[in-house]
């Protein structure tokens, strides 16, 4: 991904958080939960449903939960909130 001059003020988490919401937003018939790396994993649950029988994320919410990241990472809210 082109990092931007705001990319400086951006953690590597953080990036790395945005590029796979920007991946699930723009590849929506190849959504997929495994693809988002491990560590991504929390930060889309916050955002997802649990498929009442197994307690997984609902994989039908997984673009909701990208475009909600996307929009933290705008508002700068969320994980992507300035740190005190």
């Amino acid at each position: 991904m082109a990092h931007s001059v705001y990319s400086n003020s951006l953690s590597e988490h953080q990036i790395l958080l945005l590029e796979h919401a920007l991946r699930q937003v723009s590849e929506i018939d190849q959504a997929n939960w495994d693809g988002i790396p491990e560590d991504l994993h929390n930060s889309f649950a916050r955002y997802m449903g649990e498929e009442a029988w197994t307690g997984l994320p609902d994989l039908l919410t997984l673009r909701e939960a990208a475009l909600m990241i996307i929009r933290d990472a705008i508002a700068r809210t969320g994980e992507f909130g300035d740190e005190e």
